[in-house]
């Protein structure tokens, strides 16, 4: 592929300056296959439309359609009930994106459990309606066996006094 050749030079560049220079070398292409760059309408940009084909027939995917309150709380209940320990977290357990995640991470890491999370970063839906399913305001948000536990400021306090533990022992026991 193109960008090969650049590679060295590329590790100086920002990541900004990578991402311009492959979208030019991109658009460069479509322009040597013959595609045709006209406004369009919907977004106020202009887009590559091949010269030989036919407009293309846009659909709204599911993806885009926002999803109601209902189906988000109904989403959240099936991921409570289907995991004996869950957080909702800003990343995921492999990668938190926030030092709160984090700490929570290390905690349920330490007991060895097995525990699933979930990114709200990649479902907007998720990040506002767990709040509002837990009546909790802030992100990471602890489930265990079913019963909301708190944030990470609520997860230290357990995990110090070991009250967190035997939640998870129990919750360990429940699994098996």
């Amino acid at each position: 592929f193109l960008l090969v050749g650049f590679l060295p030079s590329a590790m100086t560049l920002s990541p900004r300056s990578l991402f311009a220079g492959a979208l030019a070398l991109c658009l460069l292409s479509l322009v040597r296959e013959g595609a045709a760059f006209s406004p369009s309408p919907s977004v106020g940009r202009s887009a590559a439309v091949r010269r030989d084909a036919p407009a293309p027939v846009l659909r709204m995917s599911d993806e885009f359609v926002q999803e109601s309150p209902e189906n988000t709380r109904a989403r959240i209940q099936a991921l409570v009930d289907a995991h004996p320990v869950l957080i909702f977290m800003k990343g995921s357990k492999l990668f938190p994106q926030c030092g709160f995640s984090n700490t929570a991470c290390q905690i349920l890491q330490s007991y060895g459990i097995d525990f699933e999370s979930v990114d709200v970063l990649a479902d907007e839906a998720i990040r506002g309606g767990v709040k509002e399913f837990s009546q909790w305001p802030t992100i990471p948000q602890l489930y265990v066996a079913g019963e909301f536990i708190g944030g990470s400021d609520i997860m230290i306090e357990m995990y110090q006094s070991g009250e967190l533990g035997e939640m998870i022992e129990k919750a360990k026991a429940d699994m098996v």
